[in-house]
């Protein structure tokens, strides 16, 4: 018997589309190779999850590929567009959720939100993503996966010539969509909702132009008696699509079944019912059929497979959550699975994934649940239902792991969120933006993160530098230190003025009052930029508590 020739990689993802292309990213840049494998024969075609958020857009600054993101969704659609509900595109709204989407978030991040069509996105990321040692294999099917103790083994079989090959790999992150054969194949269950409804998503070219009356709109919910969903437009107005959740009276049995004998025709109709013109000239492209739900699994990790994305947590797209919270999700892994690869922490830091992740689905699909409810099919009742809580809390995660070091005089509030503006460097929270300047140029203090441990130290603290440095050679982890100076000097990283005039007390330093510690203190943040440790002030036992810290997160054994 001729024993099939196997190609080895670090890691393996099923799936090519927005998640998996994160994923593929990501690793990427930690220095990892990726192999992604996705049955369709290139990326998107439609334009699905069309609202990337604050961090997300964050993620694709630390890649490098943020001024191509920005430059491909102004081409389509307007910046800082609003979200509201409407009788008819051409009629009276109803309510305006947020005017701008990026009002007010200038003192929480350098990114802004935008609007863009998945089909652009998937592109550039996977450019990027080649450009770091990535690996595609599309029009191919996986049709076995199984683990053992050394790694994941993978067959696939081209859809066209059935040609199978075969693959080994340390790990396999599955991003094979809401109903993900490998997540099917552990036996992992999806907790949530019921079904919601059996919906449509309709693309459509058609001039709705006067409709839209020069409106800066990018998410706009229709609720009619006719049809309830929403609209995406491009700026044109000349074309979009069209989600369509429930259809005619609501209390009859078939109102939440729009899928029911959809055509051409009928799909037609329901954009003149939503634009309120019933003489619209209505070109259908493509109608995608498809049931809303609200599901998370009930772990995202089994031995050396993990899920992400969808194949982890599927949601309506009421929020604009599903996809952001997908590329968190690929964020969050790959710089773990680097680590270990490397040798540099123990397999226990994978653990840590499923501990911060799976709570961070399992809120994203309650809040699209509650906006879904409460924007688009409040007949469903409210029983059960979590309380809205706001955009941004949903966008900047809380994590609480054995990677996330607190002193041993914390108190947890066990609050599952945090408004990110009072996080103040928490340790399992996204380290805070601030601006500094350094040499005359302003930067974000975001700008530091995300490849490596890195150390922040407040303008009184600069013993922290050494000790940064005692730290490293006795873990082997290489710490990128800073020291935020109160005064200028060539290469220094300084607070910015603006930023001392908002805080009251005038003695305090910016830096040190956002990140919650005194003038002599320290933040480690982590290489996925949230905060790993902090200590308030200096102590002699620097180098010891900070490489304490460091193995701590690592999920090794102390340095003897």
């Amino acid at each position: 018997m001729t024993t099939p020739d196997i190609q080895h990689y670090p890691v393996i993802t099923i799936g090519g589309s927005l998640v998996g292309l994160a994923s593929a990213m990501f690793l990427g840049l930690h220095g990892v190779k990726c192999l992604s494998i996705e049955k369709h024969r290139g990326t998107a075609i439609h334009p699905r999850a069309g609202y990337f958020q604050l961090r997300t857009m964050e993620l694709m600054r630390i890649a490098g590929i943020e001024d191509k993101v920005i430059k491909a969704a102004h081409a389509l659609y307007d910046p800082n567009g609003g979200l509201n509900a409407v009788e008819t595109l051409a009629g009276r709204e109803i309510a305006n959720y947020i005017p701008d989407i990026n009002q007010g978030v200038d003192d929480v991040s350098p990114a802004r939100r935008l609007f863009m069509p998945q089909q652009v996105l998937e592109p550039i990321i996977k450019d990027r993503a080649t450009e770091l040692g990535s690996e595609f294999q599309y029009a191919n099917e996986v049709t076995e996966v199984t683990q053992d103790a050394e790694g994941v083994s993978v067959t696939a079989e081209h859809i066209d010539t059935g040609r199978k090959r075969h693959f080994r790999a340390q790990y396999l992150i599955a991003c094979d969509g809401n109903r993900s054969p490998v997540r099917e194949s552990l036996g992992i269950k999806m907790e949530g909702h019921p079904v919601l409804s059996h919906s449509i998503t309709i693309y459509f070219r058609a001039d709705c132009s006067q409709a839209l009356r020069g409106r800066n709109l990018g998410v706009i919910y229709v609720n009619n008696p006719q049809v309830r969903g929403f609209f995406r437009l491009e700026k044109t107005g000349l074309g979009g699509f069209l989600v369509v959740f429930t259809v005619g009276d609501i209390k009859d049995p078939q109102a939440r079944n729009a899928a029911d004998g959809i055509d051409q025709d009928k799909a037609a109709q329901m954009v003149r019912d939503a634009v309120g013109d019933q003489d619209l000239t209505v070109n259908v492209e493509d109608i995608h059929q498809w049931v809303a739900v609200c599901h998370a699994a009930e772990r995202f990790q089994d031995g050396r497979i993990f899920l992400a994305g969808d194949a982890a947590h599927t949601m309506t797209p009421t929020g604009g959550f599903g996809g952001n919270t997908g590329v968190q999700d690929a964020h969050n892994l790959a710089w773990k699975i680097a680590q270990v690869t490397r040798g540099d922490a123990s397999s226990g830091l994978l653990d840590t994934y499923n501990n911060e992740r799976q709570p961070a689905g399992r809120q994203a699909i309650e809040q699209a649940y509650q906006r879904y409810v409460t924007r688009s099919d409040p007949d469903i009742g409210t029983a059960g239902m979590m309380e809205q809580i706001p955009d941004m809390h949903v966008e900047f995660n809380r994590y609480r792991s054995a990677a996330v070091i607190h002193s041993s005089d914390y108190v947890d509030n066990n609050e599952p969120d945090i408004d990110p503006r009072k996080s103040c460097a928490l340790p399992g929270t996204r380290a805070p933006h601030i601006e500094l300047s350094c040499d005359g140029e302003v930067i974000s203090s975001l700008d530091l993160y995300g490849h490596g441990f890195v150390l922040m130290v407040a303008y009184a603290g600069s013993q922290w530098i050494a000790a940064a440095a005692e730290a490293a050679q006795q873990t082997g982890i290489k710490i990128d230190a800073h020291l935020i100076a109160d005064i200028g000097g060539s290469g220094a990283l300084v607070d910015m003025p603006l930023n001392r005039e908002k805080i009251s007390n005038s003695s305090s330093r910016p830096f040190a009052h956002t990140y919650g510690i005194e003038s002599s203190g320290a933040v480690l943040v982590r290489p996925d930029g949230y905060v790993g440790w902090r200590m308030r002030a200096y102590t002699s036992n620097a180098a010891s508590v900070l490489g304490d810290a460091i193995t701590r997160i690592l999920c090794k054994s102390p340095v003897s």
